[in-house]
């Protein structure tokens, strides 16, 4: 089954690594598309002008049209770093969307449309000169994207090995589906499913009714019950998506205050490149991995957050 992932690029050293990360996951996985899109604003160059218009390389131009002709540029570039990464051209799209003030909402309005399963952004996109589209747009991005699964980048990431937390909620689950989905049949990969559970918290209790929408009752009846239900579903999940259970690792239970420290340390010791977590949406009971997206992404250094939700 075909995959389309948008790739929000600036030209920053932070878009630059997105490639690099997408390249480096996807390059022989063809059934991955990717679409590269940038903004550009009527009030704000998507990069600063040349001091001196004589030594751009750009045609003469002005207004919106001087923009465009910027956002197609560094599209060409984006384009051009993904061939020479092994990503076959036929592979890529890209287009340019125009933006008054919220950039965020452009970008996932883009990506509804165009039915992506996932949007990429970079994370920090600032440098000397000009602040870059994508520097204050992640934050914004990861309260308001619900629809679509955000995957918000930070450094390089130079492994194939993903921490997936899981809770027992429907988020945590969700999460686990799209990761099944994105990875399908992917047997270069390793997956460390893991739980951390709070001090003083309450033990996970099993609803299997609560999935009946997305999960037929068999399969919720089967997966989702008895004690061990934490990982039960999940690993049943990547394994019906083609993703050998050798390459499936359940993590001993820890336990700690906080749930996004406990996250990362675990990414850490294991050498995990990419984090999938589910989030609560409005109308969806907290598990225990609510609230603690941000936290992780805040406090995370050349990681990969996916947050599903």
């Amino acid at each position: 089954m075909k995959k389309h992932l948008l790739i929000a690029v600036d030209g920053s050293i932070y878009s630059s690594q997105s490639l690099e990360y997408v390249a480096f996951l996807f390059a022989e996985d063809y059934d991955i598309n990717f679409h590269l899109l940038t903004c550009i604003s009527a009030n704000q160059s998507v990069i600063a002008p040349a001091v001196d218009s004589k030594n751009s390389l750009l045609p003469e131009a002005s207004g919106i049209e001087r923009k465009r002709l910027t956002a197609e540029q560094l599209l060409e570039n984006a384009t051009a770093k993904l061939v020479s990464l092994q990503i076959p051209p036929q592979r890529i799209n890209s287009s340019v969307a125009i933006t008054n003030h919220d950039i965020g909402n452009t970008i996932q309005r883009q990506a509804e449309q165009l039915l992506m399963d996932s949007i990429l952004i970079g994370r920090r996109g600032l440098n000397a000169v000009s602040k870059m589209l994508l520097g204050s747009v992640s934050a914004t991005m990861l309260n308001n994207c619900h629809q679509i699964p955000l995957w918000i980048l930070d450094g390089e990431v130079t492994n194939k090995n993903f921490l997936a937390p899981v809770d027992g909620s429907l988020p945590s689950l969700m999460a686990i589906d799209h990761l099944a989905h994105i990875m399908a049949g992917r047997k270069d990969i390793t997956i460390f499913l893991f739980h951390c559970r709070r001090f003083l918290g309450k033990t996970i209790a099993a609803h299997p009714e609560s999935f009946y929408h997305l999960w037929d009752q068999e399969w919720c009846d089967t997966y989702l019950t008895e004690d061990d239900h934490l990982f039960r579903g999940p690993t049943q999940l990547l394994i019906e998506a083609g993703i050998p259970e050798n390459n499936i690792i359940i993590l001993p239970e820890t336990a700690d205050i906080g749930a996004a420290s406990g996250i990362l340390r675990q990414a850490d010791k294991y050498q995990c490149g990419t984090i999938v977590i589910g989030r609560r949406g409005d109308g969806t009971a907290k598990g225990i991995l609510g609230g603690v997206s941000e936290r992780t992404i805040n406090k995370g250094q050349d990681i990969t957050l996916w947050v599903v939700g």
